[in-house]
């Protein structure tokens, strides 16, 4: 028998002992098994979503939970999170920060506000207005981890209450689309 010949058999014998003597199969997936709650649920399919807004004050040191703020003070973040009922963090979807509008008044004009309470968009004299959209798989917000979005509203010079929410819009992450409950934020004088 030639040399070639006699490879040709044996090499496919020796292939096939070596992989019945694994403990794996060499189809079997090379990472570890993922746990339940690691498992996002397939394209199309959602389960239900928690969004929840809070507020913080951007102060030397950190972040700080604040439910409201004096005028020409410190500068307020939005802080969205989204997670799956059962408390897993999402990670890809888009966050679409909101503030209650008044219909008619240009933003961002200090001497003619346009920024109202929710109450105003509850009964119709106000709308919500798009603030700023995040994307969850990007950085939102590096304090706090996966999950959530953070948006800087800045320093406000007149006292008022304005209210906020967010959207969620998650085609792919498993959690369904919702939007938070909308909360005011008010700045008093000083």
């Amino acid at each position: 028998m030639r040399p070639w010949k006699s490879a040709t058999i044996i090499i496919p014998i020796v292939m096939a002992c070596f992989s019945a003597c694994t403990d794996r199969s060499p189809a079997a997936p090379s990472g570890g098994v993922a746990a339940a709650a690691d498992v996002s649920a397939r394209p199309g399919a959602s389960t239900a979503g928690r969004y929840e807004l809070s507020f913080y004050a951007d102060r030397i040191g950190g972040l700080v939970p604040v439910s409201s703020l004096t005028v020409l003070s410190d500068e307020l973040i939005l802080v969205a999170r989204v997670t799956s009922s059962s408390g897993v963090a999402a990670t890809s979807g888009t966050v679409t920060f909101e503030y209650c509008s008044y219909k008619g008044l240009p933003p961002n004009d200090i001497t003619r506000a346009d920024e109202a309470p929710l109450e105003a968009c509850a009964d119709g004299s106000a709308s919500w207005a798009r603030l700023m959209a995040i994307r969850l798989d990007a950085i939102g917000c590096p304090q706090f981890g996966p999950g959530y979005a953070c948006v800087d509203f800045g320093v406000v010079r007149i006292p008022r209450k304005i209210g906020f929410r967010f959207r969620f819009s998650g085609p792919r992450s498993g959690i369904a689309d919702g939007t938070s409950l909308p909360q005011n934020f008010e700045w008093t004088g000083s």
